[in-house]
């Protein structure tokens, strides 16, 4: 009997350094990490090519401003991920043109990219809320993500899945975070959602089994483990 237990304690040893070593303990979801995990299957390519913004049209023989010229030139140095010249253009652009709704919001995903959700994150706060839709709306989402106000991003997550059934890459977002904050059936919602439309995402189906662990459900996350191995 004591050969047993201690057989079993040198398992569950085992097992532990292994979650901890490759970083998907429960442990890590208390460190409430800052970066979330997107399959390459769900990304819809880097956020500088999601969307590229069409310059505006130029009748023949207009003569183009100077501050469209520059606009244009922030915008084709954040594709080239020249970050901080995009920045210092944008900068240049809002002075002669403060109420430049556009050029704020571009600006505020040009920080983000860059690293400074600070700065990002104060500027959003600065532009109506009316303006705050779409693809800006996850980017805010985020930001409050990163400052851990977790309740206010789920909301504008939801919002934005409400009218984008098939974001499945938000969808994740929310469902990590929701097992972050150990909401352990409301991720497992959201994870059930993403694999009822992908049911041969690996990556996300893997995760899905161990927020099933963390809620103590073992032999539901058995099951779906080895639905993602050969064997």
């Amino acid at each position: 009997m004591k050969h047993f237990s201690a057989k079993r304690l040198l398992s569950a040893g085992i097992l532990f350094g292994l979650f901890f070593f490759f970083g998907i303990s429960p442990a890590l979801s208390e460190e409430k990490a800052k970066k979330f995990f997107i399959p390459p299957s769900l990304q819809k390519g880097s956020p500088l090519k999601q969307k590229l913004i069409k310059p505006p049209s130029i009748k023949y023989g207009e003569e183009i401003p100077d501050w469209v010229a520059r606009l244009e030139l922030a915008r084709v140095l954040s594709y080239v991920k020249q970050y901080d010249e995009s920045v210092s253009e944008y900068e240049k652009l809002l002075k002669e043109k403060p109420d430049l709704v556009d050029a704020k919001l571009e600006l505020a995903k040009v920080l983000f990219w860059k690293g400074d959700a600070k700065t990002a994150f104060h500027m959003l706060q600065q532009i109506p809320e009316k303006n705050i839709t779409g693809d800006t709306r996850v980017l805010m989402a985020d930001l409050y993500m990163t400052q851990q106000n977790y309740k206010k991003a789920e909301q504008l997550y939801r919002a934005h899945l409400e009218t984008n059934r098939d974001d499945h890459a938000v969808r994740l977002k929310l469902a990590e975070m929701l097992s972050w904050e150990k909401e352990y059936d409301a991720s497992l919602a959201e994870y059930r959602k993403i694999l009822e439309a992908l049911p041969d995402e690996t990556q996300v189906r893997r995760r899905y089994a161990f927020v099933l662990i963390w809620s103590g459900k073992h032999a539901e996350a058995a099951t779906e483990l080895k639905k993602t191995l050969n064997q």
